[in-house]
């Protein structure tokens, strides 16, 4: 039986309307399948450009293209040429020609981190071979030697009078390097901090410093740690290093003592990532160390986020790329903690979703 012509044209148009409910409802569906651009990932490919077109964007600087680039053998050893020992055994400190270093245990730190001795991961008790000192030195007698150098600042009495005083309130430790024929010189401790919480045995073990202080591992972190919870930030590189790297340290620390990481990460979203204005000259430094924090937090599967937390974050990061309008004049090591932080966050951004 065939159809009469006008009786043809309601089924064409309710085939038509099926076929076009069919692509509305297949294109929702992609949508939901292919994830949205992850925050700040423009931002990064534009970092890693820029960082390629340089043509040697860390030259001399192996400390931060540890961050986000394998530091080569011969590299790292060209680097540590410069490098010299000063004081006796048991009483250590590093730097080069023109001064002490300016991060306490930086060199050290470096060393366990970019050192391959045999081509595996270099240990404690690994001896480096210092070429201008002609010294082999075991990486287990530098560390000792910072630990005694490491002290907790008591308000109000200068460092040199300490005399074995411990503060009353919480304080971000800090080094005191002292040899003859120097005078002393106070530098930051976070890379002691986050080389004691890995590698030493018993973090209860007291040990004597070079002020006469009773400290452990354990009572310098937590010092660090109620320091940063009941601190607030500033719109300029704070006077301690530190303060820009505690979120990396109360992480690695929170993982060694089983600690709930969730107070370091409230704090940081309610404190750092609410900064808004900040002094010109050290806004791409906080922002990239923010970015870099952001990205560690996210990448520790034993915080938890809360919506109302992702969608902070996501509106910081979708906000951060226009913080950046130019990096031609961003040094690289401020490039690297910002690179290193939104390669993180784009490893993990499933939990910002």
């Amino acid at each position: 039986m065939h159809d009469l012509p006008g009786s043809r044209r309601p089924a064409l148009a309710t085939l038509l309307f099926a076929f076009v409910l069919v692509l509305v409802g297949g294109a929702a569906l992609a949508s939901q399948a292919a994830p949205a651009e992850i925050p700040g990932q423009a931002l990064a490919a534009r970092v890693e450009a820029e960082l390629a077109r340089r043509p040697d964007p860390f030259a001399n600087d192996p400390s931060h293209q540890v961050l986000v680039a394998p530091v080569s053998q011969p590299e790292l050893l060209t680097f540590m040429r410069q490098i010299r020992v000063f004081g006796a055994r048991g009483e250590l400190v590093l730097g080069t020609a023109y001064g002490l270093e300016t991060h306490g245990a930086g060199v050290l730190h470096l060393l366990l981190a970019a050192w391959r001795p045999e081509g595996r991961a270099a240990r404690m008790l690994d001896p480096f071979r210092f070429e201008h000192d002609r010294a082999d030195i075991p990486l287990a007698v530098l560390y000792t030697s910072h630990r005694h150098q490491v002290f907790l600042p008591v308000p109000g009495v200068a460092t040199e009078d300490l005399d074995g005083a411990l503060p009353d309130t919480p304080q971000l430790p800090r080094m005191r390097l002292s040899v003859s024929g120097l005078p002393p010189t106070e530098v930051d401790a976070y890379h002691f901090l986050a080389l004691a919480t890995g590698h030493e045995p018993d973090l209860a073990a007291p040990f004597d410093n070079a002020l006469g202080q009773r400290l452990t591992v354990a009572r310098l972190l937590d010092h660090a740690r109620d320091f940063y919870l009941a601190s607030r930030d500033t719109p300029a590189e704070p006077e301690d290093h530190s303060r820009l790297h505690l979120v990396d340290v109360l992480l690695q620390a929170s993982r060694r003592r089983e600690q709930d990481p969730d107070a370091v990460k409230r704090h940081f979203l309610d404190v750092e990532l609410r900064r808004e204005h900040f002094d010109a000259a050290d806004e791409t430094l906080l922002l990239g160390h923010y970015a870099e924090s952001l990205g560690l937090l996210l990448a520790d599967p034993r915080t938890r986020w809360s919506e109302d937390e992702r969608r902070q974050a996501r509106a910081w990061l979708d906000r951060l790329d226009a913080r950046f309008p130019a990096l031609e004049d961003v040094p690289a090591r401020r490039l690297a903690h910002l690179l290193r932080g939104l390669r993180l966050l784009q490893q993990h951004a499933d939990r910002l979703r």
